[in-house]
């Protein structure tokens, strides 16, 4: 229900994220792949709920 906190203790704010095409649809994959949405997959990363490692990029 809107104004009111389900998941976590406290409302959620609107923000606007710039990004490249490249950045969003590793945004999209990545949250496809755990099926939640992006906002919520920021969410997570920012609680420090889910850590991201980086093992190996595409460049190396």
């Amino acid at each position: 229900m809107r104004g009111q906190p389900e998941t976590y203790d406290e409302l959620k704010k609107i923000v606007s994220l710039s990004l490249t095409p490249t950045a969003l649809t590793g945004l999209n994959e990545f949250s496809a792949c755990l099926n939640i949405s992006r906002s919520e997959l920021v969410e997570r990363i920012g609680q420090g709920l889910l850590t991201i490692s980086e093992l190996t990029t595409k460049t190396e």
